[in-house]
């Protein structure tokens, strides 16, 4: 195993590239991007801290199923996946945390299926703040987005302009507050209220 860091924009790997290693993440966020024939990129999920191995797949396939890439400053360590097959069969110890890091990445996908099956636009967004929101927060906090509004449009299904436009209700109804590329929570209930599709809440776009 090896730390190693990557900047905001640093491929970890590449989809079909010829795979070695896996990465868990120890601080910052990336994108799980697939590429369609004519070399769109589609955001298909995002890793942080504590959930996926990134590359676990690879395990069995030998290549990498996805792109990887940094969406803000990254340490993470980087694991051989031969070495970790055979550390896994001889110490059970190991075997239990890569279990471990499986059911949290189901946990956290999840999370992030039923942000998508929203059909309110405002609730997908409100939902998605709150799923990105540090954990040890409670009261007003400020965190970066890990995705820009394209970025965030393109997860969740939506147009920029439906994006920019909810974003713009939310923080002139003072449930948030949105300077470039931050997020702050102003109003823990009403951005709750929103994410479930309450009354009271933004109207779908």
């Amino acid at each position: 195993a090896q730390m190693v860091s990557f900047s905001q924009g640093e491929v970890l790997f590449m989809q079909g590239q010829a795979s070695s290693s896996l990465y868990s993440l120890t601080e910052g966020t990336v994108k799980i991007c697939t590429h369609t024939p004519n070399g769109r990129e589609l955001i298909v999920g995002l890793s942080v801290p504590g959930t996926l191995l990134l590359g676990l797949q690879s395990l069995n396939d030998d290549r990498y199923a996805y792109t990887a890439i940094a969406s803000t400053d990254v340490t993470a360590c980087r694991i051989n996946h031969r070495t970790l097959l055979d550390q896994v069969q001889q110490d059970g110890d190991i075997a239990m945390r890569l279990i471990r890091s499986v059911n949290a990445q189901l946990a956290h996908s999840r999370a992030l299926m039923e942000v998508l099956e929203h059909k309110c636009a405002a609730a997908k967004i409100a939902s998605f703040i709150l799923l990105m929101t540090p954990k040890s927060d409670h009261g007003s906090c400020r965190f970066s987005l890990p995705l820009s509004r394209v970025e965030l449009a393109s997860l969740l299904g939506l147009s920029e302009e439906t994006v920019c436009r909810q974003m713009a209700s939310m923080k002139r109804s003072g449930v948030i507050n949105a300077p470039r590329g931050k997020v702050e929570i102003c109003d823990w209930n009403q951005l709750h209220a929103i994410s479930e599709g309450c009354p009271g809440g933004h109207m779908p776009a």
